[in-house]
């Protein structure tokens, strides 16, 4: 396993988005609508992990794996989904190391990372609590990411409420607290890239599983909500081109 490591602020962050933001226009052209700079390298003065996240947000995320090619020439690698529906991941790590996240324009998980940065931001005491919780998880687990991930989830779920994020969004099972919300709504253990939970804001409201050809299993939602039903349909019909 690869060591967290967190560093200093480092100033320079926000021209490298700058920079690599430019360079991602000349491909992405009018495909994307907007570029945006998230995660801790976004914040002043908070430490982090040297990773830049960048969002792109475009107008048909069906689209982006016609620019695999494109992106790959820059340095970039597809990892697919990569664990969020209608998300498409890409990664890039020399010369400096960069997280690209494309979505649908007006995805929930965009005003999410982006209202986490801002409060962030404008909360000094958010900001320095996280930070020191960033910093006790990583000498707790030096090499596990996913106790990291997991131990930072509640403190970043609260910062959310407060700050009244209500959005809907989608992720395969993979922290404790969704495989809990999995087994509770299902009545069932999850399975690996076949188990999905639905949240609206920090709250979990429903679970769906995926059957043998990738189609929805069983499903329940305990919150009547004709959004949920379009944004899985959406999610289906982007799989399928």
């Amino acid at each position: 396993m690869q060591e967290i490591t967190l560093s200093a602020y480092n100033p320079q962050w926000p021209q490298q988005f700058a920079q690599e933001a430019e360079v991602l226009k000349e491909i992405f052209k009018e495909l994307a609508v907007a570029i945006h700079h998230k995660g801790s390298t976004s914040v002043p003065n908070l430490m982090a992990k040297p990773i830049i996240d960048i969002t792109v947000e475009v107008e048909d995320i069906s689209k982006v794996s016609q620019l695999n090619e494109d992106l790959a020439s820059i340095g970039y690698s597809a990892q697919g989904e990569y664990g969020m529906p209608l998300r498409r991941l890409f990664k890039k790590n020399d010369p400096q190391a960069y997280n690209l996240h494309v979505w649908d324009k007006d995805h929930a998980e965009i005003k999410k990372d982006l209202l986490f940065r801002d409060t962030l931001i404008q909360n000094q005491t958010a900001c320095l609590g996280y930070e020191n919780l960033k910093k006790k998880l990583k000498d707790q687990y030096p090499f596990d990411s996913e106790q990291y991930i997991f131990g930072k989830d509640r403190l970043i779920k609260e910062i959310l409420r407060v700050a009244g994020y209500n959005g809907l969004s989608m992720v395969f099972v993979l922290l404790e607290a969704e495989k809990q919300a999995y087994r509770k709504f299902m009545n069932e253990d999850f399975v690996p890239n076949k188990s999905i939970v639905i949240s609206q804001g920090v709250n979990f409201i429903g679970a769906f599983s995926l059957n043998e050809n990738d189609d929805i299993g069983c499903k329940v939602i305990t919150t009547a909500h004709a959004q949920v039903e379009k944004l899985i349909c959406r999610w289906l019909e982007t799989r399928s081109l």
